[in-house]
């Protein structure tokens, strides 16, 4: 008789510690669940390398991608490799009302993503408003050899300088 009552006090003892253990193991797996949405819900990362130190350039990249992305700014870094344009084209020559050809500079900055492709497109400078929207055209088309940091591929920010007009003609630099 005293060790039936030992065993049940027993069981009593084994039973009471798991029904607190499982609301706790349930509110600590709703605590994982949260973190896991916080992470997905964070702000994709965007490289930026940086060649000078306070370079209005990259004051104007935090200015326009600070708010969507997440900006990581790299210096010299010997398993950086940037990325390398594969296919490009100059857009046509533009002309203006009386027909003369617009001449100038455009200058734009691009997410060049870790698949490759050139996105987020925003002018930084122009010559002439009617340069912009073929130059904007003209980057759909454009694909990349994606940088890479470490070894993997990364999303990164480049800025692109479209001459148009007198030689050296449709010159494409990346710059």
């Amino acid at each position: 008789m005293a060790s039936s009552f030992r065993t049940k006090k027993l069981k009593l003892l084994f039973t009471h510690p798991l029904i607190v253990l499982v609301p706790a193991v349930i509110v600590f797996a709703q605590d994982i669940q949260a973190e896991g949405r916080k992470e997905r819900s964070a702000k994709p990362l965007l490289y930026n390398f940086v060649g000078k130190e306070a370079d209005p350039i990259d004051q104007m990249i935090r200015d326009r991608y600070g708010r969507k992305y997440e900006i990581v700014e790299i210096r010299k870094e010997p398993t950086y490799v940037s990325a390398k344009l594969t296919k490009a084209r100059f857009p046509n020559p533009v002309f203006d009302d009386a027909n003369i050809e617009v001449t100038g500079t455009v200058r734009v900055c691009v997410i060049i993503t870790a698949d490759g492709r050139l996105v987020d497109p925003f002018i930084m400078a122009s010559a002439n408003p009617l340069l912009e929207r073929p130059v904007l055209e003209v980057l759909k088309e454009f694909r990349a050899i994606p940088a890479r940091l470490h070894g993997a591929p990364v999303a990164v920010v480049d800025a692109l300088r479209f001459r148009f007009g007198d030689p050296p003609r449709r010159r494409l630099d990346t710059q």
